[in-house]
């Protein structure tokens, strides 16, 4: 694909480039595109959204002051920079933003699989992730002050930095508050394995900042448990496939003491500390029907920083680190139960 294309910036300056080779697959909502003239930009162009609506986003995007989306000289969101637009008919195509490349940003999943994990932090503790965690809920603190909801939090959106430092993009997807207009334009999608129960087969409409919080509350337990979801398991009665979205249906949380089978290099809910199970009950078995209740961004940061500073070494693997408040190391005794060990010291 090449098509010459203007990409115009929030103060209306025009600058031509040209659609080069695309980056990933096809989205169900666009994709992504290298600008010839831009090494640091992609362009996203989103080929079943409405023109009118996708004017309105984008106005709205490139409307919004900047400042919080960037921190120590690194993109926190890949916000918009330009709307792009064809060079022959004018026709809007979607918009530019910060590329978010290897090795400086890797997209989360990768880091779910143990192999590509080990390879690309290598000597990485339990540590790395508890810091990514905080930094994610520090960063949906903020996009909430803005007054966005993210509405499909999910790793899938989620870049990360070797430093352990979040990302988060396709913010054309979120619910996004027209400050002109006072107007929220809706989140169409989210992915259901993260969606909050009162959203599930729910499209449109309104959201609340408590189905974000639902969504950091699953994902947090995720980046906590090394990729594994907390609803992911399979129940006895079972006589088939298990989505974790069946699961979230029928209150089934691995990690709060439901019966179901895991595979045994699962993070088991006794490696957690009390802090974050008790964050974890409060969003999604208190906060299942009082969505009011969950916790939010602050109260996840907090309860991550304070796990994070009461860490002990193991006396055996250097790369073990856990909670002091463990009398045993809870890695070893996953390596004991014959799980893979979670954090080599060889990077294997």
């Amino acid at each position: 694909m090449s098509i010459d294309v203007w990409l115009t910036g929030p103060d209306g300056h025009r600058a031509a480039d040209t659609l080069d080779t695309p980056v990933g697959s096809v989205g169900s909502q666009g994709q992504v595109f290298r600008l010839r003239q831009r090494p640091d930009t992609v362009a996203k162009i989103l080929h079943r959204a409405d023109p009118e609506e996708l004017a309105t986003r984008t106005r709205v995007m490139l409307a919004e002051p900047t400042g919080w989306t960037m921190r120590s000289g690194r993109p926190v969101v890949a916000w918009p920079t330009a709307a792009v637009h064809r060079r022959d008919d004018g026709r809007l195509l979607g918009y530019a933003a910060p590329r978010l490349a290897p090795p400086r940003f890797a997209p989360l999943p990768l880091l779910f699989n143990p192999a590509v994990r080990a390879r690309m932090l290598p000597g990485a503790t339990w540590a790395w992730w508890l810091t990514l965690a905080e930094d994610l809920a520090r960063l949906v603190q903020s996009v909430h002050a803005r007054g966005h909801v993210i509405g499909d939090l999910a790793p899938a959106n989620i870049f990360v930095s070797a430093g352990g430092g979040v990302c988060l993009i396709d913010v054309d997807g979120w619910q996004l508050h027209d400050r002109e207009t006072g107007a929220d334009l809706p989140c169409p999608f989210s992915r259901p394995e993260y969606t909050a129960p009162e959203e599930l087969g729910r499209s449109g409409g309104r959201r609340e900042v408590a189905s974000d919080n639902w969504a950091l509350a699953v994902l947090t337990a995720q980046l906590v448990c090394l990729g594994f979801h907390p609803y992911g398991g399979v129940r006895p009665e079972a006589t088939g496939p298990v989505e974790e979205v069946d699961n979230v249906r029928l209150r089934c949380c691995r990690l709060l003491g439901a019966d179901v089978r895991a595979p045994v290099a699962a993070v088991p809910a006794q490696a957690l500390p009390v802090v974050l199970r008790r964050r974890l009950a409060e969003a999604v078995d208190v906060g299942y029907d009082t969505p009011g209740l969950r916790p939010g961004p602050r109260s996840w940061a907090a309860a991550l920083a304070y796990v994070r500073d009461h860490l002990v070494g193991c006396a055996t693997r250097p790369t073990h680190v856990f909670s002091r408040e463990h009398r045993d190391c809870p890695w070893c005794a996953m390596v004991a139960a014959g799980a893979p060990d979670p954090f080599p010291e060889d990077g294997r």
